[in-house]
């Protein structure tokens, strides 16, 4: 038997997301091209993500899908068919941060700004450097 979590997150942008998913060596499949429809009846109208972790997850099972939810994206997943080499905990770190860097260079670029440096520190955070000319 099957537990599915909801994980509430910041995301709000699926173009950012799946840009995200893609940067962490995931692929997605869209839940508009998704061809199982009974799989995607209970899903939200609004379009969502099945994630898979690229070599790993043989059996082609989506390693989580992240579904709209009122105003943000909700990782869903199924604990019995998480079998990541990666802590979960470590996934969700990973995924928000990564979301985050991509918002800032988003807007940045948006706003005229160019990154000009980027390095990944010995914490794990990431410094960017933007500027406008």
């Amino acid at each position: 038997m099957s537990h599915f979590s909801k994980i509430k997150t910041i995301i709000t942008d699926l173009a950012i997301l799946k840009k995200t998913v893609v940067d962490l060596g995931f692929s997605y499949k869209s839940f508009l091209d998704y061809e199982d429809e009974l799989l995607c009846k209970s899903m939200s109208k609004k379009d969502g993500l099945f994630v898979y972790d690229i070599g790993i997850n043989k059996n082609d099972l989506p390693a989580c899908s992240i579904e709209w939810h009122s105003n943000q994206y909700l990782i869903v997943v199924d604990f019995a068919l998480w079998n990541l080499e990666i802590d979960f905990n470590y996934f969700m770190d990973r995924l928000l941060q990564q979301y985050a860097f991509n918002t800032v260079l988003d807007k940045g670029y948006v706003q005229g700004f160019h990154r000009v440096e980027e390095n990944l520190l010995t914490n794990g955070s990431i410094s960017l450097i933007l500027q406008r000319f």
